[in-house]
């Protein structure tokens, strides 16, 4: 889950099975009584999973815990969706979110579905995760997951036969509550009460779809690209090369490339904030080492040329793909080839600009969602005219001369001219314009969206071309 509290922590776990619920509940006392002894809460932790599955049985232990994974990624990515709609929408069952977003999930990594609850193996729960560093804090502290599934493979029950029933079947008033606790999860992140209630979940996966589009062909290379973006340089250098064998570019070697990529970019993330924020925490693991967070530091050398090599190899590839499917061509196709990757090239080297420029500009408007005085809430907008400038600039170059230009609908670029032009004063006679704060906040929305919505969809169109390029041999 997003937060450490025990209460939603709780909630997500019936929301998607019975048999994590005694586990969770033993989780909270262990958390609270052995707080200041980690090898006691390693034991606790232990012996929650074997009271779970005594009361329940192993198989039905293990399943919960392999999909825990997927849960969290489900009830995170359905907390986004509404967290990054700028108050549009507002949820009415977060966990019932959770529920669909979770058999989505699962139908695009090719989990089956077994009893109405996504069915994941041991491997499946770490093809993806390759991150290195692990932070032991007071609250969160789990035995690695492959010694839980062994001691819970050994543990005693007294239910040999399979109960398959959901949570929500057996606890009495359950919308009820994963509604009310919907609630309270809003206000601990400070959603506002505002914007559109999706109460259908037809209408969140929509909603959903249209903001976080999934493109389908990338299994048609076995994920490589599901994280992967392919950008090469100085294309028309590799024309010339030996035609490398296609069989061995999409491997699960190459796409592991990939993941590993992934996480030694997020464990360097981690290493960077422990060295900013020496004090969050005393220890973590590397590798299994022990290290102290004064000592991240050292580390950080190390990730960075473990990266660098990680890149190159899947660069690489990458080289080794566009002159497989350059030789698959022919002379008009070549042509295509090039000019795609050119344009994605060019596309993704703008993507940062454009990107950082909606970052930078979004906090000069964050006075708007809280209650000022009048004369601070001047500053504030002194402030903010300043800054929407050197903002104008930037979408003015987007429309008129970036690489994303070519992509724009007709009224991508009115909607966006229109607030190049705009003098907007978002504040006057003591009150909010609405009209004109309700008018930026769409306009950084549009933009966002537009900016999401070329990139993916070029890139898509580039993996498709490779696509049938492939099927036409």
């Amino acid at each position: 889950m997003v937060s450490g509290h025990w209460a939603f922590q709780f909630a997500g776990m019936i929301a998607v099975g019975f048999i994590s619920v005694f586990q969770y509940i033993l989780k909270i006392f262990s958390d609270f009584i052995f707080k200041n002894n980690a090898s006691l809460r390693r034991e606790m932790e232990f012996h929650a999973d074997a009271v779970a599955t005594y009361v329940t049985n192993p198989k039905e232990q293990t399943s919960s815990l392999l999909r825990l994974d997927l849960s969290n990624a489900a009830f995170n990515s359905s907390f986004m969706f509404y967290a990054d709609s700028e108050q549009k929408y507002l949820p009415e069952n977060l966990f019932e979110n959770q529920t669909y977003l979770m058999k989505i999930f699962s139908e695009r990594n090719n989990h089956p579905y077994e009893n109405n609850l996504p069915k994941v193996d041991l491997e499946d729960s770490t093809r993806y995760n390759k991150t290195k560093i692990e932070i032991e804090d007071q609250w969160s502290f789990h035995p690695e997951t492959d010694k839980r599934i062994e001691a819970i493979w050994k543990n005693k029950t007294k239910n040999i036969p399979e109960n398959n029933e959901l949570a929500k079947n057996i606890i009495r008033g359950f919308d009820e509550i994963c509604k009310a606790l919907t609630s309270k999860y809003l206000t601990l992140y400070n959603i506002k009460n505002v914007g559109e209630v999706v109460d259908d979940s037809e209408r969140f996966l929509q909603l959903y779809n249209e903001k976080y589009p999934y493109q389908s062909i990338y299994s048609d290379f076995n994920g490589y690209y599901e994280r992967h973006n392919p950008v090469l340089e100085n294309i028309e250098e590799l024309i010339n090369s030996e035609t490398p064998l296609g069989n061995d570019l999409f491997n699960d070697k190459k796409v592991s490339l990939v993941h590993e990529k992934a996480g030694i970019e997020s464990d360097l993330q981690t290493l960077n904030q422990l060295v900013a924020n020496p004090k969050i925490i005393k220890t973590f693991k590397c590798n299994g080492r022990l290290y102290k967070a004064s000592e991240a530091k050292i580390l950080i050398p190390r990730f960075t040329k473990d990266l660098e090599k990680i890149k190159s190899e899947i660069t690489e590839n990458d080289k080794n793909i566009f002159q497989y499917f350059y030789q698959k061509a022919d002379e008009n196709d070549k042509k295509v080839l090039i000019g795609k990757y050119k344009t994605f090239a060019k596309l993704d080297h703008e993507f940062d600009m454009f990107q950082n420029s909606i970052h930078n500009f979004i906090p000069h408007l964050q006075f708007i969602m809280v209650t000022l005085p009048v004369e601070e809430i001047r500053k504030h907008r002194a402030n903010l005219l300043k800054n929407e400038k050197p903002f104008k600039e930037v979408i003015k170059h987007f429309v008129e001369e970036s690489g994303y230009k070519e992509f724009l609908s007709i009224e991508n670029k009115q909607v966006l001219k229109d607030f190049v032009k705009s003098e907007y004063i978002y504040f006057n006679n003591d009150k909010y314009i609405q009209q004109e704060v309700d008018a930026i906040f769409s306009l950084i929305n549009e933009y966002q969206t537009i900016l999401n919505k070329a990139y993916s969809e070029y890139k898509v169109q580039l993996i498709d071309f490779q696509a049938d390029l492939d099927k036409a041999s």
